[in-house]
């Protein structure tokens, strides 16, 4: 009698940590499930899973700015920029130094027409990492916007030149050439 009092003790007093662990791991849980669907273009799934993520609470701070990024790109690629922006925003204040993250800000705000903004974050992401190929893309993108074509040449160029097989590198690059050949791009 007195071991199943023992036992039933133990169960009762161990029962609200059980429950816990439960429910503990669900954040995570959702958070890899967001990069499942965000890897498999399910963006709107993405979204879903990494706002579950997110507002869990759960996440440690790599895994909360990998939630915020994951759910950034898939707002941009839904055509949601100032969603995108914000949680580029709220990454870059758990991540101040992450140059990928600016870069993503800035095509985002490159995408509003925010060009002043955008060019800024492509300054910072080069600045924080001037070896990272796509941040010279992202601000050669920013130049042509502008219509800088001979700048944004130079940066797809650089970008190339750090990552010479990137065949989307390359193509922009010649699409970019076509657009001089033409005289597009004015004096700059």
């Amino acid at each position: 009698m007195k071991r199943f009092g023992l036992i039933g003790f133990a169960v009762v007093c161990l029962w609200p940590a059980l429950a816990l662990a439960a429910v503990s791991g669900k954040g995570v849980e959702a958070n890899n499930n967001c990069y499942d669907q965000f890897r498999g273009g399910n963006m709107k799934a993405a979204i879903d899973y990494c706002t579950s993520a997110i507002d869990s609470g759960e996440l440690d701070e790599p895994d909360l700015v990998g939630a915020l990024i994951n759910r950034g790109v898939a707002f941009r690629n839904q055509g949601q920029y100032k969603l995108a922006i914000v949680d580029y925003t709220t990454a870059l204040k758990h991540a101040p130094k992450d140059a990928m993250i600016y870069a993503n800000r800035a095509n985002a705000r490159r995408e509003l027409g925010e060009l002043k903004s955008a060019a800024a974050d492509a300054e910072r992401a080069i600045k924080l990492d001037p070896t990272r190929p796509a941040s010279f893309y992202t601000r050669g993108a920013v130049r042509e916007a502008a219509g800088d074509l001979k700048a944004a040449r130079k940066d797809y160029m650089q970008a190339l030149t750090l990552e010479p097989a990137n065949m989307d590198y390359q193509n922009k690059l010649l699409a970019l050439d076509a657009k001089l050949a033409r005289g597009e791009g004015g004096n700059r």
